[in-house]
């Protein structure tokens, strides 16, 4: 049975396509700090000076965040803003450490988490009541 060329090369453009549009979130985290729209830039200032050196996939979630920020209620807004904040003044391995303790909270099951949570507190509380340093996240 004789296959059209079209019918074979179907299912490669249909691969092809799907790799394309995969890609393209890629693409825009790639994006330079000049070339971020203003409200962008606002969002994120606090990355400003950092910007361009960022992982591709931080750039990435970090756009995702300045585009959900416009939608959300003022009080959120400013959480977000705080957490920016707090975010970039953090070296890469502090992030990752907090990027690892936050995986790791969430495999605690729901039911849990405010007892860890309350732990972690007074774990911090004793920490800084002996002048020792909490470990960063």
């Amino acid at each position: 049975m004789c296959m059209s060329i079209k019918a074979m090369l179907h299912p490669v453009r249909s691969l092809l396509l799907a790799c394309a549009l995969t890609a393209l979130p890629l693409l825009a985290a790639a994006q330079p700090w000049e070339s971020l729209t203003a409200q962008q830039q606002e969002v994120l200032a606090p990355f400003s000076a950092s910007w361009n050196t960022l992982p591709e996939k931080e750039r990435h979630n970090l756009l995702g965040i300045a585009k959900r920020y416009p939608k959300l209620p003022p009080q959120k807004q400013q959480r977000v803003h705080e957490q920016i904040e707090r975010w970039s003044k953090l070296t890469p391995e502090q992030r990752k450490r907090a990027r690892e303790k936050y995986k790791a909270f969430s495999k605690v099951p729901a039911d849990k988490r405010e007892e860890v949570k309350k732990m972690v507190r007074e774990q911090q509380a004793s920490q800084a009541a002996s002048g020792v340093q909490p470990a960063s996240p």
